[in-house]
């Protein structure tokens, strides 16, 4: 009785998400990126100039370098997302869904910088006398519409939850395929750890995200490298797959026939804004902490953070999964077609169980800082350690839960945060081409000529 109730429920988000994610929600997300890549006048090509930007020090004011909210920013994206959650759009969408997370990730370059850029110019300090912003403080300050603002941050604060939920169930997955671990001991030894980070703040949070984040990318990076050496011979049959399934829609054999050139995009396209979080703002609260002397500046950092994150990580994992899992199969989901892809080399299970610890470590310890921001911004700052608390009790119910319904209501709260926070950037559109401008036309120049101050 109670599975089929969650069935029920699960059944009943799987639709209301069809509806969310249908062509409108596409048409806004993929548009807006456009639309800024061509008026921004293709703001991609400055890829190496913002890598190498967050590794220049700034004394301008702010709570954190640029470079640690850059790590803050990837330790939230880079999460089992960019594991679980590519292997399930390539199990629920086709090899096709790749390919359109690739595409859509390259433009939302652009939507990432224009978020990044508004959350600097509109930031304001709090009670503490720390930097805060984000679309939520866009709204309120940029546009005057307080009550957006308060309806993008409670989407946050509930897509952080979902988080929570993701992040932990992903984990205890694993463990339990690798392992046999009882879910409460994994689940338990998660709150713990991820406690004994986020009630450090947000200067803590940056200082353990700057170690962490560059080694856990290593370590999986080679680990995908290793992989697709072992099944080198596969590799063109792989990368057809892909591009065939993105324009035919049709699976080869086993349980994914049937998936259609709608349902690749469809998974492609949300998957990517759930690992990116370009176009549902949520970075550009990271963003607004950084000591930057200009918005433009940060904004350019920022968009560096979709190419790692997307253009990288899960690009490896896409082909990973495609060249060496059992994805037609029907019968694997998330999680578990991730283990069965790394497990064709040896000790791969292990590695992987690593990985996605280190994954769904650092993405708990980033949205919650997302989290207790957006919360503060609609209670105050006294409600950060409360929030936290709510946020461990989330994680330790995420262990108990359906994998397929946890991951379908972060899709819902993603798309909710995405339509105010697209809103803004349209209307301050004339901003972010101003900040633009006069930054490229001076200091850029200077700065690729001249040591930073």
């Amino acid at each position: 009785m109670e599975q089929s109730l969650m069935d029920l429920v699960t059944n009943g988000v799987v639709k209301f998400n069809a509806f969310l994610w249908g062509a409108p929600m596409m048409l806004l997300i993929v548009g807006i990126s456009l639309y800024f890549t061509w008026k921004l006048k293709f703001i991609q090509k400055y890829l190496f100039h913002s890598i190498s930007l967050t590794l220049k020090k700034s004394k301008s004011a702010g709570v954190v370098s640029s470079f640690g909210a850059l790590v803050i920013a990837l330790a939230a994206m880079v999460g089992t997302g960019n594991i679980v959650g590519v292997a399930a759009a390539v199990s629920t969408g086709g090899p096709g869904a790749l390919f359109w997370m690739m595409l859509s990730a390259f433009f939302a370059m652009a939507t990432k910088y224009a978020e990044s850029v508004l959350a600097v110019k509109y930031r304001e300090k709090n009670e503490e006398g720390e930097y805060v912003g984000g679309p939520m403080y866009v709204l309120k300050n940029g546009l005057n519409m307080k009550k957006t603002a308060a309806v993008f941050a409670i989407a946050t604060a509930l897509m952080g939850f979902a988080d929570a939920l993701i992040q932990t169930n992903s984990l205890v997955a694993i463990f339990d395929s690798v392992f046999k671990a009882p879910a409460l001991l994994t689940t338990v030894a998660l709150v713990g750890l991820t406690a004994a980070v986020i009630f450090g703040g947000v200067r803590k949070i940056a200082a353990f995200c700057k170690w962490l984040v560059p080694i856990m990318a290593i370590v999986y990076i080679v680990l995908c490298a290793v992989v697709i050496v072992m099944h080198l011979d596969k590799l063109p049959w792989a990368i057809a797959c892909i591009f065939k399934s993105a324009f035919t829609g049709t699976a080869v054999v086993g349980g994914a026939v049937g998936i259609t050139i709608k349902e690749a995009i469809r998974y492609g396209v949300s998957r990517g804004v759930l690992s990116n979080e370009a176009g549902s703002g949520s970075g550009a609260i990271a963003a607004a902490a950084a000591q930057t002397p200009n918005s433009v500046r940060q904004g350019l950092i920022s968009s560096s953070t979709v190419f790692w994150d997307t253009l990288v990580i899960c690009l490896l994992s896409g082909v990973t999964v495609v060249i060496a899992g059992d994805w037609h199969s029907g019968t694997l989901f998330g999680a578990q077609l991730a283990e069965n892809a790394f497990s064709t080399i040896p000790g791969g299970s292990f590695f992987l169980l690593v990985s996605l610890s280190l994954f769904a470590f650092s993405t708990l310890v980033g949205w919650s800082y997302y989290t207790a921001k957006s919360m503060q911004f609609c209670l105050g700052v006294n409600v950060e350690k409360p929030v936290y608390f709510v946020w461990l009790a989330m994680m330790f119910v995420g262990g108990f839960l359906s994998p397929k319904l946890v991951w379908e209501l972060a899709d819902t709260a993603i798309a909710v945060m995405c339509i105010p926070n697209i809103l803004s950037l349209w209307l301050l559109r004339k901003e972010i081409f101003s900040e633009t401008k006069t930054y490229l036309a001076g200091e850029l120049a200077q700065a690729r000529t001249a040591p930073e101050k």
